[in-house]
């Protein structure tokens, strides 16, 4: 089951739960694939003349591997198609809205200190 207070949404395909969660990883991931920033990549997934079905794809799958580490773009593929391509895109909007969510105002970054 996911926990929206960490960032992560769940849904089910075929009888097995997923947890998706956009966390520094998948969006590292997701930068890396897509050569845009992830404030780019939601952006052009916003906006129906921008967002294509490969940027779907690989933030769907960068997504799950937190939680689902080795789903391969095949395995997304696959998903996609079962859920339909209009219900993976609820679903990486419900993960960008969780993943800034998590982000509180009064957050402060912790000060790093040197190992002895």
């Amino acid at each position: 089951m996911a926990n929206r207070e960490k960032g992560e949404v769940s849904f089910s395909c075929e009888g097995k739960t997923y947890t998706m969660k956009l966390g520094t990883g998948a969006m590292c991931a997701i930068e890396d694939a897509t050569g845009k920033s992830i404030g780019e990549v939601g952006k052009a997934l916003g906006n129906p003349e921008t967002a294509t079905l490969t940027m779907v794809r690989i933030v769907f799958w960068a997504s799950l591997q937190g939680h689902h580490p080795g789903t391969s773009l095949a395995d997304c593929d696959e998903l996609i198609d079962e859920i339909g391509v209009s219900r993976a895109g609820e679903l990486i909007g419900q993960a960008f809205q969780a993943a800034a969510a998590r982000k509180s105002p009064d957050a402060r970054p912790r000060t790093a200190t040197a190992a002895p």
